[in-house]
């Protein structure tokens, strides 16, 4: 499949539902003086859907991008593991 031709499921996507769950997702610091000492940050996109985020950059379609923060991420429980309650 060609990178530049998107599969029949992400046509269909793009047709029917706007929105691109992505997973969890960190931000990276790619460089602490980009301009005038501003940092530089990075959200990495999942490469299993390289086909379609080349598709949208070959089509320079602009994208709207929503973060939610995890409920307590605030109060410092960022990166703490939580307990896996499936085997239970």
């Amino acid at each position: 499949m060609s990178l530049s031709r998107p599969s029949h499921l992400y046509k269909l996507v793009l047709q029917t539902n706007r929105f691109v769950d992505v997973g969890e997702r960190r931000i990276v610091m790619a460089t602490r003086n980009y301009k005038r000492g501003k940092p530089r940050f990075i959200l990495t996109l999942p490469l299993g859907r390289n086909d379609l985020w080349q598709f949208l950059w070959e089509k320079k379609i602009t994208v709207k991008v929503f973060i939610e923060i995890p409920e307590g991420a605030v109060e410092g429980d960022v990166g703490e593991k939580k307990p896996d309650l499936k085997g239970k």
